[in-house]
């Protein structure tokens, strides 16, 4: 059984993703990677930056800022104090980061939602993302299809009778199938050698994903993940309802497609694996940007399952006012404030 987390009275007020200006796709395809010096904080700040000039917010009443990624500027401190600083929000804030990789938007929703839940103040800013790229070789950026981008999601509180909620399943066994060997204190190159479809030119400093062996371990779950978007769904109150599928595998996410083709939701799945460029934490809100911009929707319904890190599965229900939606961000501006890497 997946548990439900559900948070009451709160509401996405703003969402914007920033993405770097620089295009390195091919034959049309747009492929946004960051510039040598461009970090993942530098678009999430541009993201935040927006949503803060555009909305009826008031800097002071931001009471959390959380950075989800897998490449921050630094070890320590954490990048949300530089964000914080940056975006001259109130030393009255909860700051810190948490290293989200893939499912980085359903954890946004949860932690945004818990924190000002129990918040004096109004609003919870979470920015999240990656510059991926710098986590793979050349060869691999274009091989699997991937890009750089950051999104921050603004929640307020409000009175509202539409929950939010998040469901999560952790499959920690499989927790080697998708990693990044490097970069943290446990010096044992064994680990990286005994690592099973690696790719040619991968190193230890490079991110790990095993297709085979995270399908079969995600696979036998996805009967439970149907009855849990199936158990989220609320066409009562929604006239619209888009599910979208983050799970980094193209066979991955037809198979679990496949078990709602005798639902009447089947039309409403929309792929990762068929939106261009994988962006990590950034692809459900850019689908989301996609989708509703194309169809107009003033409001709806969007759930979302995405793969993540250790293994997990993470499923949110949110309400989506097309309002909330900002345009996207193209950019290669970055904050030059000393020597930044990735290579931890």
């Amino acid at each position: 059984m997946m548990r439900n987390f559900t948070y009451n009275g709160i509401e996405l007020l703003g969402m914007c993703t920033a993405l770097p200006k620089t295009n390195q796709g091919e034959k049309g395809a747009y492929r946004a990677i960051a510039v040598e010096e461009q970090t993942t904080a530098d678009l999430g700040f541009l993201a935040a930056q927006q949503i803060i000039e555009v909305t009826p917010v008031e800097r002071d009443e931001i009471g959390v800022l959380i950075f989800l990624t897998k490449t921050p500027d630094y070890r320590g401190p954490a990048t949300a104090m530089v964000l914080q600083n940056r975006l001259g929000i109130s030393e009255d804030c909860i700051v810190y980061d948490a290293p989200t990789g893939n499912a980085g938007f359903e954890v946004a929703i949860n932690l945004g939602g818990s924190l000002l839940s129990v918040s004096s103040k109004k609003y919870a800013l979470i920015v999240f993302g990656d510059t991926v790229s710098k986590q793979f070789t050349t060869e691999d950026i274009g091989a699997l299809n991937v890009q750089d981008g950051a999104t921050s999601m603004l929640f307020n509180k409000k009175d509202t009778s539409n929950g939010t909620t998040i469901s999560t399943l952790t499959l920690s066994a499989h927790w080697s199938y998708f990693m990044l060997p490097s970069g943290g204190f446990r010096n044992n190159k064994s680990v990286f050698e005994n690592l099973n479809s690696k790719r040619s030119q991968q190193t230890a400093a490079h991110l790990h994903i095993d297709f085979p062996s995270i399908f079969s371990a995600i696979h036998p779950e996805m009967e439970r993940v149907k009855t849990k978007v199936l158990e989220l769904m609320d066409s009562e109150t929604y006239s619209n309802v888009i599910i979208l599928i983050n799970l980094l595998d193209a066979e991955l996410e037809k198979r679990l497609v496949e078990l709602f083709q005798s639902d009447p939701y089947k039309d409403h799945i929309y792929l990762s694996s068929t939106f261009g460029p994988q962006t990590m934490a950034a692809t459900i809100p850019l689908m989301i940007s996609k989708i509703c911009g194309n169809k107009q929707v003033t409001d709806c319904q969007v759930i979302s399952v995405s793969l993540g890190e250790g293994l997990s599965i993470n499923i949110a229900s949110l309400a989506v006012h097309e309002s909330a939606i900002l345009e996207s961000i193209y950019s290669d501006i970055y904050y030059d404030n000393g020597f930044v890497t990735h290579e931890m």
